[in-house]
């Protein structure tokens, strides 16, 4: 038997019993983020939220890390539920020079 034969039988079996070659391969439509809020939308929620001078809103792989200001001037680091915008963390970040006063 030729191969091409073979191959038609093949490929014949596979469309009549609706098989593919494939096998179990489930097709990529769906990407976690397309559930997320777009960067806009992260935007608006941590102004919305209170803080400004928002200086870096970036995709991280569980959600949203963002640097801003909160009402009272200190620099914070965010992090968001990158579904609904909510505040799931907030770090203060400090200054790493030590001010010290010798004179004391």
């Amino acid at each position: 038997m030729k191969k091409s034969s073979i191959l038609a039988i093949i490929l014949g079996t596979a469309v009549f019993t609706g098989t593919s070659f494939a096998g179990n391969v489930v097709p990529q439509t769906s990407n976690r983020t397309d559930t997320w809020l777009t960067i806009p939308a992260i935007y608006e929620k941590v102004v919305a939220a209170g803080y400004s001078d928002i200086d870096e809103i970036e995709l991280e792989k569980d959600g949203y890390e963002i640097k801003a200001f909160n009402a009272d001037g200190e620099r914070v680091k965010l992090y968001l539920d990158p579904r609904n915008g909510e505040v799931l963390d907030v770090r203060v970040k400090r200054d790493k020079r030590v001010s010290r006063n010798w004179r004391d």
